[in-house]
């Protein structure tokens, strides 16, 4: 009875200095693991647009307006009273802003580079004019079609994808730890995660190169 009894004493003394063990690898062992890059998510505020290009039309004492084309696909998201912002060659990125105060009730062709498309043409009102702005002036709108959100954005260089779907590998106590995640949008900074990643998480940069639960360390200049 005694054997038995330290037996299982020992078994349970092992498994703990095993653990222990685990979350204090000694330096000369880390030393020697595969270095990983990695980076963290970002929370980005994030509003759907529509764009529009045109011509600036008025002047200074009379307001200023901009009647911008815009995509017969887009144009359906497009209301009276939606704010913006003016993009321009000759009056800057985001320095004037706008309102939404008339959409055509007719489409028509217009050519838009080598292509003909169909557009609406959608008149805005310039909130913020100023001498720099001047008659004749090209400007793209950006329309702002509904509310701000927070979303969660993470580089497409840490996303891996198997037959099980996509995932990502958190660095953990130096172990590249397995996230099964859930994309949304797609954009140029990134793709939102709705599901499966932390905005506290480290994930590892180009995930194909490792396996899961593969003991590795985080790269330091």
């Amino acid at each position: 009875m005694k054997k038995k009894y330290f037996k299982w004493v020992f078994l349970s003394l092992f498994i703990v200095l095993g653990i222990i063990g685990a979350a204090t690898m000694p330096a000369a062992v880390e030393n020697m693991l595969p270095e990983v890059f990695v980076t963290e998510p970002l929370l980005y505020s994030y509003v759907e647009t529509v764009n529009g290009g045109g011509i600036i039309q008025g002047s200074l004492e009379r307001g200023f307006i901009l009647t911008a084309a815009v995509r017969e696909g887009d144009i359906n998201s497009v209301f009276v009273s939606q704010p913006a912002k003016l993009y321009g060659p000759a009056i800057g990125d985001g320095e004037f802003f706008a309102t939404v105060l008339e959409i055509a009730s007719i489409a028509e062709q217009r050519e838009i580079g080598n292509v003909t498309e169909t557009v609406v043409n959608v008149v805005l009102s310039v909130d913020n004019p100023n001498e720099l702005l001047r008659s004749g002036y090209t400007a793209e709108a950006e329309i702002f079609v509904n509310e701000p959100r927070e979303m969660l954005l993470i580089p497409y260089d840490v996303i891996n994808q198997d037959d099980k779907g996509e995932f990502v590998l958190a660095l953990i106590r130096n172990t590249a730890v397995r996230r099964d995640i859930v994309t949304g949008l797609e954009l140029s900074e990134g793709a939102e995660v709705l599901a499966g990643v932390l905005e506290s998480d480290r994930l590892i940069i180009k995930p194909e190169k490792y396996n899961e639960n593969m003991l590795v360390k985080e790269y330091t200049a």
